[in-house]
């Protein structure tokens, strides 16, 4: 296990900067996850990483071996930088057995036949997959094959491993069964394991930290899911991490008022800031709660059961709302019925910038 270290990283295609003066640290023995949209630059930085492109400025460090610096001129080559990758789709040779395909890294290090045999063995053992060492990869089901993969980047001695997407082609169990294999191995091995997602929901299941990049590629808030689910940074990690509501704010003749086509009164208190309106209000779907004695008045357009909660989509004004209500809110207050008029109250709100205006005396 070893901490990874980018710094001041700088890349661009052309005239295009994908990233500039990134900075990140990526605990020893932690799983991160790297999270944000398409196109953001995360898959640029796992290159960086790897060997495989070369920034213009910064440093890449992995525990005490500096692999990349820019002023030093110090580029270390892909096949000796001890970094372990999982790919999205698998790449496991079709002709190759699961062990063949584990001991085939080795084999390029030219390794003695003993040790090849030994340590691939002890890979496959990690994933619980030596029962099908002299399987083919068609045999396999897609989370077996994903399990492969994994052996073979463990099978050398990684000081950290790089999962690129890597259960993005699985079904929706199998993702649920590779992410709790990953967290598992990492336990055994006690591995620094870098992964890289779109899937907020998987990084949020799998990290001990999350990484949180912005669509221009820097890095707007690094912490655990606690913190970026409880405190985002910004309005970009609060819309792209969870399901968010957003309601403009604006100020009428004194009062605050929620923009929905109609205008709302808004009751309860709102950050200094946004006292003269011009403002947005968040809310998470679950941080909405019905209330018969709530000023705020909307109908209930649909309503779903979805076994360990109800999803609800709300008309507030010409505005529709989506509201999450627990099955423990559900059994002691009842649920709401689609066509009803209810009272909602928005929890937990904040406030950020109008992306439209709307500041009013």
């Amino acid at each position: 296990m070893a901490t990874v270290r980018f710094e001041n990283i700088t890349f661009r295609y052309g005239s295009n900067t994908v990233l500039e003066n990134f900075s990140l640290e990526v605990d020893s023995g932690k799983i991160v996850c790297l999270v944000g949209p398409s196109g953001c630059g995360k898959t640029t930085l796992v290159r960086a990483l790897l060997g495989l492109i070369k920034p213009e400025t910064g440093t890449i460090t992995v525990g005490d071996r500096v692999l990349f610096d820019a002023k030093k001129r110090v580029n270390v080559p892909p096949e000796k930088r001890n970094i372990g990758i999982v790919f999205q789709d698998y790449a496991v040779w079709p002709h190759m057995t699961v062990l063949e395909n584990v001991c085939y890294p080795l084999k390029k290090q030219r390794r003695p036949k003993d040790e090849i045999q030994k340590r691939a063995m002890h890979a496959l053992e990690q994933v619980h997959m030596t029962e099908y060492a002299r399987h083919l990869p068609n045999q396999l089901s897609g989370g077996q094959q994903q399990r492969v993969a994994i052996a073979r980047a463990l099978v050398v001695d990684s000081d950290v491993l790089v999962m690129d997407e890597p259960i993005t082609n699985l079904d929706a169990k199998l993702r649920e069964e590779m992410l709790l294999e990953i967290r598992m191995i990492q336990s055994r091995l006690n591995a620094t394991i870098l992964y890289i997602t779109h899937d907020q929901q998987s990084a949020l299941q799998l990290c001990d930290k999350m990484a949180i990049m912005e669509p221009d590629g820097s890095l707007c808030q690094y912490g655990t899911d606690e913190e970026i689910i409880l405190r985002p940074a910004n309005r970009f990690t609060f819309e792209f991490i969870g399901i968010s509501n957003f309601l403009p704010l604006v100020r009428e003749n004194g009062q605050l008022m929620l923009d929905c086509g109609e205008k709302i009164p808004y009751p309860d208190q709102v950050a200094d800031e946004a006292k003269n309106g011009g403002y947005d209000l968040g809310v998470r779907p679950n941080d909405i709660v019905f209330d018969p004695q709530s000023p705020i008045r909307a109908k209930v357009d649909s309503r779903v059961f979805l076994g360990s909660e109800y999803n609800y989509f709300l008309s507030l004004g010409q505005k529709q709302v989506r509201v999450q209500q627990s099955m423990l809110d559900a059994r002691t207050k009842g649920v709401a019925n689609e066509g009803e008029t209810v009272g909602i109250r928005l929890l937990n709100a904040r406030f950020y910038p109008s992306q439209k205006g709307g500041a009013q005396a």
